[in-house]
């Protein structure tokens, strides 16, 4: 049976060796190595991404994004586990996979610089064994799709950033393939540029089906962009649902409390229900973040003994509001304590 998914990982594992080597000995003529450390890049990771869905891979430096994308697009072998690409699997169909993906590196490298966008569209498209009319006509229906139409005849190092990694991503598409892989898309582009290729993203997913991958350290990018999230940390995805619901995981449970002066926190943390609480002082006055149970039961007592405590203690409540949780603060819960996390595949 088929599966779903045009791209999927399952329970793929990567470890890499590094090594140091010293000065060659002059009475032996040998080198030693000594091995410095094991990395383990990638914990079992499980996903999947569907026909026009925008998956985003988040994760800090160095938690394993890169080297997933690598592994998808066969640059790196798994040590265990396997990848496929339109039910195709990476390890045993690496050229029938690498027509059917696109890849955006981050930087602006991917093309070459001396030669116009024109040329490096037929450049690239005959070394994919895209020719002849069929590479002609795609070379100017990208170009002018991704709004290159006016620069296709100068020189790439005359472009702009932006208008290089447009430029990349209609290097990516000249195969016409049914996944792309975007690493860090926007990154150092201006704002007209970011806007530009996020919604030349979006249209291609929605009206020609692609299958996107994107990593990014922009939240607000991922947040806007994504249809689903995964979060990696330490080489394991520590979360993967729709964005709208794992924001949802976490949205409930945080209320901002406003009063006349400071409270006793320490008698409210105490509470049953109460996960924790920060003090606030801004403009608004001085206040504490409420972080509650997800449990409704749990949450309501918690709310209302909050309440009771802090006219107990004779303070005036001048304000209480749910405070609506956003990407960059769920990937700072999941990513600073994995307690919470949740996890799977959906």
């Amino acid at each position: 049976m088929s599966s779903p998914y045009l791209v999927e990982l399952r329970d793929v594992d990567k470890t890499f060796y590094t090594r140091h080597f010293f000065s060659k000995n002059e009475e032996t003529g040998r080198r030693p190595i000594y091995r410095k450390k094991t990395v383990h890049a990638v914990d079992r990771v499980s996903f999947g991404i569907r026909s026009g869905e925008i998956f985003g891979l988040l994760g800090r430096n160095g938690a394993g994004k890169t080297t997933t994308v690598k592994m998808i697009s066969g640059l790196v072998k798994p040590c265990s586990g396997e990848v496929f690409v339109d039910d195709l699997p990476v390890e045993k169909k690496r050229l029938q996979v690498l027509r059917r993906i696109g890849v955006v590196l981050e930087g602006t490298r991917t093309c070459i610089w001396p030669l116009t966008p024109l040329e490096n569209l037929a450049y690239f498209g005959n070394l994919r064994d895209v020719k002849g009319k069929v590479l002609r006509e795609r070379s100017h229906r990208l170009l002018d799709f991704i709004g290159l139409t006016d620069k296709k005849d100068i020189q790439v190092r005359r472009l702009s950033r932006g208008q290089k990694q447009k430029l990349a991503i209609c290097i990516a598409l000249i195969t016409d393939p049914p996944v792309l892989l975007l690493d860090e898309p926007t990154t150092g582009l201006d704002v007209q540029s970011s806007r530009a290729i996020k919604d030349k993203v979006i249209e291609m997913t929605r009206e020609q089906g692609k299958c996107v991958l994107v990593t990014t350290h922009d939240m607000g990018t991922a947040q806007e962009l994504c249809d689903r999230i995964g979060i990696i940390k330490d080489g394991a995805l520590v979360a993967c649902k729709p964005t709208e619901e794992l924001l949802g995981v976490f949205a409930d449970q945080r209320f901002e409390f406003r009063l006349d002066r400071a409270p006793n926190l320490d008698t409210i943390q105490a509470l049953p229900g109460v996960m924790g609480v920060e003090s606030i002082n801004s403009d608004g006055g001085p206040g504490f973040i409420l972080r509650t149970s997800a449990d409704e039961a749990e949450r309501s007592n918690a709310l209302y003994n909050t309440l009771g405590q802090l006219q107990s203690q004779g303070l005036l409540l001048r304000t209480v509001t749910q405070r609506q949780q956003n990407l960059e603060g769920v990937f700072l819960q999941l990513t600073e304590s994995q307690a919470d996390a949740p996890k799977g595949r959906n």
